[in-house]
């Protein structure tokens, strides 16, 4: 896992060599080394900060050329399948046996079409010596992120945006600022700020010397997720899990350095822990997270899984003095504001301080196995399709407070809309007498034939896991220099499950399907009990203890939104009428805002 960037520098124009952006803003990605590349003529420029994890030793240097020294490579990630992908390239004398080395020699060999054959979690850019050209991918589901920024004399990329900007002032798009408000987390790809934006997640876009710019999208495609003939009866699909989910953790034990994983006692981390205890048995070291007094401790039923996986475990108990000083921490490391990121902050400061490099999570469960209550009130939801407009508002408007919120201006009551739909915070017609857009996130074309379980899982996984939960567990993880793997979202795990009928999905329980895959091995205390998340007392604190940064941080946000709206929201907490997340995204962004100059709205 590592930092990348670089620029390419346009033909007609000149520039100084200097001018390239800050590498040493990368470094908390990779403490572990650093590299740099020009061309020969200086207007391309590849920079690259190292988490060590594949091949530590020089053979894994970045920016790496190809052995024909036609092509440079900048990569961030892990390839799961390097070993197997390397096998098909046998004439290459290696040098090493890191998993970058492979992926430029597989591209150098079978271009840009060797991306289907990628498994794992990736983003990079490739600079083509003969042609003068910069090629960059991202994975399938963004767990990578690579931000652009680009005018009429250069073209910049970054794993983060702060060495894109330079210094200057923030200029905050409308579209990126009701998204905000509306749903915590910032748009994926569009632009956010500065002109800065993302390629999508299985995008690639290619960078000509003379500025010209063409984008596309490698994944999903017509044959990727479509669902099978035959229907499948339960207990072949409760099979087939087993047997990926099992390939998938074994695959993300791939490492030369020590592997973890963060064991919450709930289905998702306890299955991951108990596949990666039986391929490494003690050498995995696994880590629960408690609170003293916490109304949510699962470290007895985590240790109980952790005895059975044979795991090294280790308890970590957070003190409350040293937590708020991490949520403090937290908020001030975000390079680019999610109301929803200080838990995984503080698991990882917790778990890097034990010495770890590597920690497997459970992320992505929940999306696939029909975690979230959308899965059962989104087919409720359905119905409201039927009702004539009028009919329809007038139920809504009955609705509790919380939902009315998020169905009031809803049109289109298609599945993966109601889905996303339940994620909102502000209403549509709000945000419209603020002056702003909709708020709603861009989501890609929903594959076809998917069943209501499906479209509901696709929904969750486009418009919240990928721009919020994915975002923040890289962002907050690399902070502190871990890095997090998420085999739940092993691409074939993931193609194979959105399609399977959900009446092999559904049943008693949470996660039924995946609880019949692994009933045998699972303690029954795991699943026959309510499901539980790792949560911080953040209502109580932001009363008190984080009185003072919440409210200094709301102030900025009404210098950046010139609008009494925090102000009102703050009041509105404080009186007890309002959630406390919706007070504590109005103080993120003013403290992300205050970080970057004079702020501006645009």
């Amino acid at each position: 896992m590592c930092g990348i960037l670089g620029q390419i520098v346009f033909d007609q124009h000149t520039y100084l060599p200097d001018q390239v952006p800050s590498l040493e803003l990368l470094c908390h990605r990779g403490p572990d080394g650093k590299g740099e590349w020009f061309s020969n003529d200086r207007r391309a420029y590849l920079g690259h900060t190292r988490l060590a994890i594949l091949e530590p030793t020089p053979a894994g240097y970045q920016p790496m050329p190809d052995s024909a020294d036609r092509f440079v490579i900048t990569f961030n990630g892990e390839l799961y399948n390097h070993l197997f992908l390397r096998a098909l390239l046998p004439n290459i004398d290696w040098r090493g046996t890191s998993d970058t080395e492979t992926l430029i020699e597989l591209l150098a060999s079978r271009g840009p079409s060797s991306l289907s054959m990628l498994k794992g979690m990736f983003a990079f850019a490739l600079f083509d010596t003969e042609n003068q050209s910069l090629f960059l991918a991202r994975d399938r589901f963004g767990i990578k992120p690579l931000w652009v920024w680009h005018n009429e004399n250069l073209f910049r990329f970054s794993s983060e945006i702060r060495p894109l900007l330079s210094g200057s002032s923030i200029q905050l798009s409308q579209d990126a600022l009701s998204e905000y408000i509306a749903f915590g987390h910032m748009p994926g790809s569009a632009p956010n700020f500065n002109g800065i934006y993302s390629i999508p997640p299985g995008g690639w876009m290619k960078v000509s010397h003379t500025g010209a710019i063409e984008t596309g999208m490698w994944w999903p495609n017509a044959t990727d997720i479509t669902p099978a003939i035959q229907s499948p009866k339960k207990a072949d699909c409760a099979k087939q899990v087993r047997y990926l989910m099992t390939q998938a953790v074994e695959e993300h034990l791939l490492s030369d350095v020590g592997v973890g994983a963060f064991l919450s006692g709930g289905i998702d981390s306890s299955i991951i822990t108990l596949i990666a205890g039986q391929a490494l048995g003690k050498q995995l070291k696994t880590f629960t997270v408690g609170f003293p007094n916490s109304d949510h401790d699962e470290r007895d039923i985590a240790k109980k899984v952790a005895i059975l996986a044979g795991s090294e475990h280790h308890e970590i108990e957070v003190d409350e003095h040293a937590c708020l000083d991490w949520v403090k921490e937290a908020v001030l490391s975000l390079d680019i504001p999610s109301v929803d990121a200080i838990n995984t902050y503080i698991v990882s400061k917790a778990v890097q301080r034990s010495g770890v490099k590597v920690a497997l999570s459970g992320l992505g469960g929940d999306e696939l196995f029909g975690g979230y209550p959308s899965f059962s009130s989104v087919p409720i939801l359905r119905n409201l399709r039927f009702l004539p407009d009028g009919l329809r508002q007038l139920l809504v408007n009955q609705l509790p407070d919380s939902y009315r919120e998020k169905l009031a201006d809803l049109t289109d009551t298609s599945i993966v809309n109601l889905t996303v739909a339940r994620r909102r915070f502000v209403s549509v017609s709000k945000l419209h007498s603020l002056n702003l857009g909709s708020g709603t996130p861009a989501i890609p074309f929903t594959p076809p034939g998917l069943d209501t379980m499906g479209q509901v899982s696709w929904g969750e996984m486009q418009g919240y896991m990928i721009p919020m939960i994915l975002r923040d567990s890289d962002q907050m993880s690399m902070a502190v220099g871990l890095e997090i793997r998420v085999p739940f979202l092993d691409h074939q795990l993931v193609e194979t499950v959105l399609t399977m009928p959900q009446r092999c999905k559904m049943g008693k329980g949470t996660k039924p399907l995946l609880v019949e895959a692994f009933r045998d091995e699972l303690p029954s205390v795991v699943y026959n009990r309510p499901k539980q998340g790792f949560s911080l007392p953040m209502d109580s604190w932001i009363r008190g203890p984080l009185a003072s940064f919440t409210y200094e941080g709301t102030q900025a946000a009404i210098k950046l939104f010139g609008h009494s709206t925090p102000a009102d929201s703050w009041r509105a907490f404080q009186d007890g009428k309002l959630h406390w997340t919706r007070i504590w995204s109005w103080c993120i962004l003013g403290h992300w805002a205050s970080r970057y100059m004079a702020v501006e709205q645009v």
